[in-house]
Parts: C-alpha cells; structure tokens; sequence
C-alpha cells in the first residue's frame, strides 16, 4: 500500500472531505459544499447522474452543484451519513470508498417532525472519491456512487426538482 494510504492527516483530510460534503448538503451551504470539489470532476452516480451529463465527460464543479442544488433544495431536510472509510493509493493517486445512507424528507405538516413513509426517500450505497490536492487541501476530481437500494416513496425525487425550480424562481 502507498505510503498516502497510510498517512493519518491525508487520512483524516479525506474523512474530513466527506464530512464537509455531507454537512454542506444537509444544512445548504453550498459554497462548503462547493469546496469539497476540484474545478473539474467527473460524476459518476450511474442513473441518478446520467441525464446530467457523460460520466466520462469532466465537468466544471460550479455546473455540478447547481443539479445538486435543484434537488436537495427542494427538500425540507436531508441527512447523509457516510461511514465505513477504506482508503487507497497507487501512482500518486488517493481514494476512498464509503458507505451511504441519505434520508431525504418532505414534511406532510412541517409542524408535527413524525414522518410517515411517504414523505421520506432513503438512498443506500456506496461511494468511491478521487482525490487530487490542492492549496486548499484534498478536492474530489471524480466522484462515483453505486446505489444498493431506494426505500420509501420515490416520487419525492420529482416533487424536490419541481419545488426546488419554484424557489429559484424557475
């Protein structure tokens, strides 16, 4: 194993990354989210991801989060939890693998915080980041997600684009 794998602060920096990435989604600050990405990144979340663009196809990261803002913006709360990091490094270049599970609610009554399993949208599964460094630390240059499973009521996905567009003013 390269010697990066090993090194507790790049260790730390990449756990760092998905921990930013995660808290930037969940609370909408997008330039904390924006940060975690190199200005060229290649996304890869197979079907989710593939009516945005070629996954093969860099992209620039200010494009990318403006998808991710036409979703997650539409939604009244969402948590990510990422856990279980694996790290690699080969010929200069640092990875990691983590587990996901992403919570994305619509509150029927915005008052009353119990949600039934209508107004929640899970996504199980894992994601692999590359990683490039940069003055500002360790950005993603490539970000890849397999989804394992969807539970719960999937129309939400579209309900959150389409309140995410009114919001916008779109």
């Amino acid at each position: 194993m390269a010697k990066e794998a090993n090194d507790p602060l790049i260790r730390q920096a990449l756990i760092d990354n998905y921990n930013n990435y995660a808290e930037g989604l969940d609370s909408k600050n997008w330039p904390m989210v924006r940060a975690c990405f190199a200005d060229e990144v290649l996304i890869d979340y197979g079907a989710i991801s593939a009516p945005t663009g070629d996954p093969a196809v860099p992209r620039r990261a200010d494009d990318w989060l403006k998808i991710l803002q036409g979703v997650i913006n539409g939604f009244d709360i969402t948590r990510h939890a990422i856990t279980n990091h694996r790290f690699l490094a080969s010929e200069g270049r640092v990875s990691c693998r983590a587990y996901l599970r992403a919570d994305h609610v619509i509150f029927a009554n915005p008052e009353d915080p119990a949600i039934g399993p209508e107004e929640v949208v899970v996504v199980v599964g894992e994601y692999t980041n590359h990683y490039v460094q940069s003055d500002g630390g360790w950005q993603i240059c490539k970000s890849e997600l397999v989804v394992n499973w969807f539970e719960g009521n999937l129309n939400l996905l579209a309900t959150a684009t389409e309140r995410a567009l009114a919001q916008s003013g779109g």
